[in-house]
């Protein structure tokens, strides 16, 4: 891992696909600012709007990746093969744009999740990411060898790779990230969870369920929904964190469910801490969040996306967490909350690492 100095100036820049992007450079963030470096952070307005409320006095400004959309049936086939188009596109005005960000800013390092465009010739240049084995939908399997050779050769451009993994098996990313030993600049650098320097207290008689809700529309707001009526059916106190920091809306209470846009770090380790049930997507970074805290929950993949259905089975498999599918949380019974409430959910179980700056 690269050494960091005082007196850099460190460019960090996240994908704006969901939050999981954004709330997994938070420890990078609080890391290189303890450290003594200068942090500015270029990203979606949403992911400025969230890095602003945690950390106030950071510099952040707009710099867009990509708009995503998916849709609002389970297929997402032809909606993920024109967001992997787009995203080709974006790379290299990207990688323009980064240029003259750099030369504007006096940029000594940057740090891109999940950017393929944002490396630049005379400065340091590290991408975050744990997909370096894309899984592709069904009718496009064959196109896996393509994609990894795409994103070995973008990734030949960086100064490093870090996977936010552990380096010892089994690992969280099993398969995502298999083909780590054959890239020279890949490094495992342990978790990177926002909840890794937070302690909740402990609680009891507190919600009945807490649902997290993330990712692009309509599948966002489709989910909530879900999670509103299984609270409502089940008569559950419940606390939904609707994944949209960049609104002005105020929390809202019907009845015994409780909506607000967004908690803060510390208040939503709290809630998730002291829930009786957490259900929520199967993001690799709520995965990351939810080990750190020890908490188990039932994950929903967002419909029709690879990864997320692949992580949420092998989670299951490996007896971490439950899952099951988004046309399935209707027939969500008590029963089945209770069998995931006694997941035993343990870091130890991978390794007790998080990400350090050295």
């Amino acid at each position: 891992m690269e050494n960091f100095n005082a007196n850099e100036r460190v460019l960090i820049c996240p994908l704006g696909w969901g939050l999981g992007h954004a709330t997994r450079i938070v420890p990078i963030i609080d890391a290189l600012l303890k450290k003594g470096c200068e942090v500015i952070v270029g990203a979606d307005p949403h992911v400025v709007k969230l890095i602003g409320l945690r950390f106030p006095n950071l510099n952040c400004f707009v710099f867009r990746s990509i708009d995503v959309t998916l849709s609002s049936k389970g297929q997402q086939t032809f909606a993920l093969a024109k967001i992997a188009l787009n995203l080709i596109s974006r790379t290299a005005a990207e990688h323009k744009e980064l240029k003259r960000i750099v030369v504007e800013k006096q940029i000594t390092t940057v740090i891109s999740d999940n950017r393929y465009g944002l490396y630049c010739k005379g400065v340091k240049s590290i991408i975050i990411t744990h997909q370096l084995s894309p899984i592709f939908p069904k009718p496009f399997s064959w196109l896996k060898p393509l994609g990894e050779l795409y994103i070995r050769r973008k990734l030949k451009r960086f100064s490093e790779c870090w996977i936010p993994d552990c380096d010892t098996e089994p690992r969280l990313t099993g398969e995502l990230s298999s083909k780590a030993v054959s890239i020279p600049n890949a490094k495992f650098i342990g978790f990177l969870s926002r909840f890794s320097l937070v302690e909740p207290e402990p609680s009891t008689g507190g919600l009945d369920l807490v649902g997290l809700v993330s990712g692009p529309e309509p599948q966002r707001a489709i989910f909530e929904q879900q999670i509103i009526a299984l609270a409502q059916r089940l008569k559950l106190r419940s606390l939904i964190v609707r994944g949209l920091p960049q609104t002005d809306d105020a929390a809202s209470t019907k009845g015994k469910i409780t909506l607000v846009p967004h908690l803060p770090d510390k208040q939503l380790a709290q809630a998730l801490a002291s829930a009786r049930y957490v259900i929520c997507r199967s993001g690799y970074s709520t995965i990351m969040d939810l080990i750190t805290l020890k908490r188990s929950a039932i994950l929903v993949p967002t419909p029709g996306q690879t990864e997320q259905e692949y992580l949420a089975n092998r989670m299951s498999q490996l007896k971490l967490f439950s899952s099951c599918k988004q046309d399935s949380i209707k027939r969500i019974s008590i029963d089945d909350l209770e069998q995931s409430c006694n997941t035993k959910v343990s870091q130890n179980q991978f390794c007790s690492s998080h990400f350090v700056v050295e």
